[in-house]
């Protein structure tokens, strides 16, 4: 049976709030000045090499990634990764807009930073595992993350950490922030978002609507 309108709505709504957190949870390492996660490393790099936002640079990564999906992993997308496609670089750039609008300074202290970088990749992760829960199409990113992991038999956060690690080297040549936060942000984030989906699912089953037309997602292990 096909998914209510007001269920795929909910579905919606849920997709956006994880990615807007995934975009808060960016710039909050961005701003932290303790070294960046792998990809917004690459994508701060790029940035600057070409004299445009990060999230500017997120949005046409992710672009990318939607078109490599569409051609090798259909299956998995879905109104939500294209949500996530489009949104993900304009909310980095939105919430860059609200710190600066509210003053917000970054940490004087490395502890301070090193705190802030934390948070931000921890809720990365989470927001990641939020827009990934109600089965709508994942996002472009972990499209090809899970075309990976099948193909090779992984779990997804293994895969997710070496994908990381190949997008940190790029923008390590590419004069993004290279730091302790990069470090964190290579095992950080999959290992959140692995647990946190694991954990969500189990907490949340059968409150969030999933799929398309109801289908259960795929085991994440």
């Amino acid at each position: 049976m096909k998914r209510s309108l007001s269920g795929q709505l909910f579905q919606t709504a849920v997709v956006v709030l994880g990615t807007l957190l995934c975009g808060f949870a960016i710039q909050l390492e961005l701003f932290s000045g303790a070294g960046v996660d792998p990809l917004t490393m690459f994508e701060e790099g790029l940035g600057r090499t070409l004299g445009i936002a990060t999230g500017t640079v997120a949005l046409g990564v992710n672009c990318t990634m939607l078109v490599l999906a569409a051609l090798f992993n259909r299956k998995k997308l879905w109104v939500g990764t294209v949500i996530t496609a489009l949104l993900l670089g304009p909310a980095i750039n939105l919430f860059a807009w609200v710190f600066l609008r509210l003053g917000i300074v970054q940490p004087a202290t490395w502890a301070g930073k090193l705190i802030m970088c934390i948070a931000g990749v921890v809720l990365c992760g989470v927001g990641i595992a939020v827009y990934m829960l109600p089965d709508y199409g994942v996002g472009a990113m972990e499209a090809v993350m899970i075309l990976l992991a099948e193909k090779l038999g992984k779990p997804y956060g293994p895969v997710r950490i070496a994908m990381d690690c190949t997008w940190g080297v790029l923008g390590f040549f590419l004069g993004g922030t290279l730091g302790l936060g990069t470090v964190i942000g290579a095992i950080g984030i999959g290992a959140s978002m692995d647990f946190c989906y694991r954990r969500l699912r189990k907490v949340l089953a059968g409150r969030i609507p999933v799929g398309r037309e109801g289908r259960i997602p795929e085991s994440i292990s």
